[in-house]
């Protein structure tokens, strides 16, 4: 795509964002190659922004707002549902070939689920004039435009089969369903975050409907919206369905046992003197989410993957990029006291 048309969608896309200050350059370039559209909070952007901080990258950071809200005059859409960022990926969508999503399974990988146009993260490479959607292919296309300082991906063709295979591992857990969903056993996530998961798939239902009939001259920006509704009533649907509650859970107790055995194997992770990798980002972030849920407790009787995720807590980017973001701009979660004292050390 032509550098200034991209340029102007980009613009078009960050003015969607109503407070300033959540615009930044992040790095020492003034005119950076990448610009990242994406969430504090987002689990997918925060692997995005490991890679970057690992690589040592300068971006154009746009932090999003990706929660709809009730305001005094009704809802107000998440940004990142703003018709111009919606556009902004859709020139994705159409480079990747995939279907939108169409129906909700508590997983976000575009893999296996579809393309959703209405998720962060989102980079746009200038110089290449492309932009690339989802966390998995974002990072795989950072590594392999800048190999320095760090190389993520290993050249070794064994040894970057496993680190894919675990990066596919992670990339399929059921991440929605444990951050939405209400388990009927054993729920400890923290109570303002239940609070406010009660009423968000109304409010983003509502607010796309909305979208809809405001943007009713676009066929394929509507139909982004009605894919999008589609995935998040399924959301709304299964949010308190027990059995599916449980059986999400219970895989990911089985992807944690894989891990162990995966881990005490050495066949990949930086746990035993191999170089860092994706996989390890991509699995650090993730266990430092599900700490933050406070299911912890499911690797307790795992050593591997206990020191695993020891180690992991210590590294400077997943210190900023998952602990710290999570912590300021998430409900407070008891669980990530011990974990946000742990890595206040590397930062001293």
């Amino acid at each position: 795509m032509n550098h200034a048309p991209l340029m102007e969608m980009a613009a078009a896309a960050r003015a969607a964002i109503l407070d300033p200050s959540r615009i930044a350059l992040v790095g020492a370039q003034a005119n950076p190659r990448f610009e990242l559209f994406h969430a504090a909070s987002s689990l997918c952007s925060q692997k995005v922004r490991t890679v970057l901080a690992e690589k040592r990258l300068s971006y154009r950071s746009d932090d999003m707002l990706i929660l709809s809200s009730m305001g005094p005059e009704g809802v107000i859409p998440a940004e990142h549902y703003s018709p111009a960022y919606v556009r902004l990926r859709l020139v994705a969508a159409r480079e990747s070939g995939r279907a939108f999503v169409s129906g909700y399974s508590g997983r976000t990988s575009v893999e296996t689920e579809g393309f959703d146009p209405c998720v962060v993260p989102l980079l746009v490479d200038y110089q290449a004039g492309r932009v690339v959607a989802d966390s998995r292919q974002i990072c795989c296309y950072l590594d392999a435009v800048s190999r320095q300082p760090t190389q993520l991906l290993p050249d070794d063709a064994q040894a970057r089969n496993e680190v894919m295979r675990q990066v596919g591992i992670v990339d399929r857990i059921p991440n929605g369903a444990l951050l939405y969903g209400f388990h009927p056993d054993a729920d400890f996530r923290p109570g303002a975050l239940k609070v406010s998961m009660e009423t968000v798939y109304d409010f983003k239902i509502t607010a796309l409907e909305q979208l809809i009939a405001d943007n009713a001259g676009e066929p394929e920006l509507v139909a982004a919206y009605r894919a999008k509704i589609v995935k998040e009533s399924g959301g709304r649907t299964l949010r308190h369905d027990p059995a599916f509650q449980r059986a999400a859970r219970d895989g990911l107790g089985g992807l944690l046992k894989d891990l162990e055995r995966d881990l005490a194997a050495k066949s990949f992770s930086c746990l035993h003197g191999n170089p860092f990798s994706l996989a390890d980002a991509f699995w650090g972030v993730n266990l430092v989410r599900l700490n933050y849920l406070g299911l912890s407790s499911m690797w307790r009787g795992l050593p591997h993957v206990q020191r695993y995720f020891e180690v992991l807590a210590r590294r400077p980017s997943l210190c900023k990029e998952a602990i710290q973001a999570s912590v300021s701009s998430m409900p407070r979660s008891t669980y990530m006291d011990a974990v946000v004292d742990c890595s206040a050390g590397v930062f001293a």
